[in-house]
C-alpha cells in the first residue's frame, strides 16, 4: 500500500468507505447491510492490509456507531477518520454551535477525541455559507474538535473556485473512467499542489462498471450500455478486469492521494487491496482512455439522477 503525508496524516491510497456498513448502498448491492460480525471482519481486514483512512457520516444509518463499537473493541487499531456534516440541518442553531453539535456526536459515536478530518457533505454548505463555514470549522479546530476541514462536491464547475479559497484542507470529488474531465483539465494536480489532500469516490460509479452491457439497453442506462462495453472491451484486451481498470486509472491520476472504496465483505476488501498493488497502466493506454471516454452523457455520470 502507498502512501501520502499532508496535514499530518498518513493517507493510505486506498481509504475504506463505510456506508455499506451502515444501511444497504448501491446499484450492485445484492448483499445488504453486513452483520456486526462481518463488518469487523471488514475493518479488520482494511486494517491489517494498511489502510489508514475510513470515510463515514452521520447520514450513513449505522455506520459511525459500528465504527465505534469496533475501535472500543479494539483499542490497538486506529484509523484516520473522514466523517460529514450538512450545515442545512443547523436548525435554528447558529452554524458553529450546529457543526460543534456535529462534531461532538460524531467523537461519542466514533469513540474518539477529535476528529481527523470533518467533512462538509456538499459544496452547497460554502457557497451558501461562505465565510461563516469557514470561520465555524477554523473556530472547531481552535477547540480541538476536529483536525482538518474538508469538502465534498459534486459539481466539478466549482473546484477550481473550492481550491482557490485555501479554506479547506482535504477534497472528496467522484471521478472515474466515464467522469474524467477535471482530469483533462490538471485541476486534480492543481489541487494537491496547493496542499490539498484528494480524495475519490464513485470510482465503479455505484457498480455500473460491473453491470451486463447487454442488460442496461433499452433500460434508462441504454446511453450507458457502450461504454460499459468499451470498458470491459479495454480491459479484457489489457488482461485485467474491469474492476482493476477502473481502479487502476484512478489510482495512477497524479495528485490523487486516496480512492473511497466501500465493501460489502471482507473478502471484497481483500481484492481491492491486492489491486492496489498491480502495476501501473501505460501512458499509452491512460491517453487512450482518456480520448475514448472524453464525451459522455451527462445522466450515466451522475447517480443522484438515477432514482427520478
Amino acid at each position: 500500500m502507498k502512501y501520502s503525508i499532508k496535514h499530518k496524516l498518513n493517507i493510505s491510497k486506498m481509504t475504506l468507505g463505510t456506508v455499506q456498513l451502515g444501511m444497504n448502498y448501491g446499484i450492485n448491492n445484492a448483499s445488504g447491510m453486513p452483520s456486526q460480525i462481518e463488518s469487523f471482519r471488514i475493518l479488520d481486514t482494511a486494517y491489517h492490509g494498511g489502510v489508514t483512512v475510513l470515510d463515514t457520516s452521520d447520514d450513513y444509518g449505522q455506520s459511525e456507531a459500528v465504527i465505534g463499537q469496533y475501535l472500543r473493541q479494539n483499542t490497538d487499531k486506529q484509523f484516520t477518520i473522514c466523517t460529514k456534516f450538512s450545515a442545512s440541518r443547523k436548525g435554528d442553531l447558529s452554524l458553529h454551535d450546529a457543526l460543534r453539535n456535529f462534531a461532538q456526536k460524531a467523537c461519542e459515536k466514533l469513540s474518539v477525541s477529535q476528529i481527523p478530518i470533518f467533512m462538509s457533505h456538499t459544496e452547497r454548505d460554502y457557497f451558501t455559507y461562505g465565510e461563516e463555514l469557514v470561520s465555524a470549522l477554523n473556530e472547531l479546530k481552535e477547540e480541538g474538535l476536529i483536525q482538518n476541514a474538508a469538502i465534498s462536491i459534486e459539481r466539478k464547475d466549482c473546484l477550481e473556485e473550492i481550491v482557490a479559497c485555501g479554506a479547506f484542507d482535504a477534497i472528496q470529488l467522484p471521478l472515474n473512467l466515464l467522469d474524467n474531465k477535471v482530469i483533462r483539465d490538471g485541476l486534480i494536480k492543481k489541487a494537491s499542489d496547493s496542499g490539498i489532500a484528494v480524495f475519490v469516490r464513485s470510482v465503479y460509479l455505484q457498480g455500473l462498471f460491473f453491470r451486463d452491457p447487454q442488460a442496461l439497453k433499452n433500460t434508462k442506462f441504454d446511453a450507458a450500455a457502450p461504454l460499459v462495453e468499451r470498458i470491459h472491451q479495454i480491459a479484457q484486451k489489457e488482461g485485467l478486469t474491469p474492476a482493476q481498470l477502473a481502479l487502476s486509472f484512478i489510482r495512477d491520476t497524479e495528485g490523487v492521494d486516496s480512492l473511497v472504496i466501500g465493501s460489502e465483505t471482507a473478502a471484497q476488501v481483500s481484492q481491492n487491496i491486492e489491486m492496489f498493488h498491480t502495476p501501473v497502466l501505460s501512458k499509452t493506454l491512460r491517453d487512450n482512455l482518456l480520448s475514448d471516454f472524453e464525451h459522455v452523457d451527462p445522466f450515466v455520470i451522475s447517480p443522484w439522477e438515477w432514482s427520478k
